[in-house]
């Protein structure tokens, strides 16, 4: 071979092609986080970027693909009727009552809001 007097070829790792895969798949994930969270702090009504966004920021960093679904379905959500069901004014429908993040989003207004967002 050509190469015997020089430095031996560079082997190939099949470490090193899993741990890229497995960067990219993160960073996907890292991706689909980021853009979620610019959504739930860019909403358009201030109340709501806030609220959203601060749940966002600590909690995505913890959500699975499966979560961030859940999460993805409460952003698409209209302003005025999560305001609405944040403040007390209204309940949550019964159809998202499965939705877990919803629960946890709720729960989590009623502990730093009390009994809503008209409490501060």
């Amino acid at each position: 071979a050509a190469w015997l007097g020089a430095a031996a070829p560079p082997r190939r790792c099949w470490a090193r092609g899993l741990a890229s895969q497995a960067a990219s798949e993160v960073s996907a994930l890292e991706k689909r986080r980021k853009r979620l969270l610019w959504r739930a702090k860019c909403r358009g009504w201030l109340e709501l970027d806030v609220l959203m966004g601060t749940f966002a920021e600590k909690h995505l960093g913890h959500f699975d693909d499966a979560r961030l679904d859940l999460f993805e379905e409460v952003l698409e959500l209209e302003n005025p009727d999560l305001f609405k069901w944040f403040t007390g004014q209204a309940a949550v429908p019964e159809e998202l009552k499965d939705n877990s993040v919803m629960a946890e989003l709720v729960e989590y207004v009623k502990s730093d809001h009390g009994s809503g967002l008209n409490d501060k």
